[in-house]
């Protein structure tokens, strides 16, 4: 899901992008934030390091094993979540020039 700030902001979920920074992995910073949502700064140098480990948690064969309900389950899904509104924020701004 995308939210349009002037096509600086991204939508994703609180849960992927907490656990990312809680393993002190850089991120692009926090516009704004509710409880379960925050808008990234998509301009940031970072936002190819988010990219780049949500895609990993996403990977079917990297964690396919996550048991459903559980904490890790979570994370896959928030994972996949993020990388969607990463992809479909690029795929929008390269459609609009």
């Amino acid at each position: 899901m995308i939210v349009k700030m002037n096509n600086k902001a991204i939508k994703i979920t609180k849960t992927f992008y907490e656990d990312h920074v809680a393993r002190d992995l850089p991120a692009p910073p926090v516009i704004k934030q509710t409880k379960s949502h925050i808008w990234i700064d998509a301009t940031s140098e970072h936002l190819p390091e988010l990219l780049a480990d949500a895609d990993y948690y996403a990977d079917p064969w990297t964690y396919s094993h996550a048991e459903f309900g559980s904490p890790l389950a979570a994370l896959v899904k928030s994972a996949k979540a993020t990388k969607r509104s990463i992809e479909n924020h690029f795929s929008e701004v390269t459609n609009e020039h």
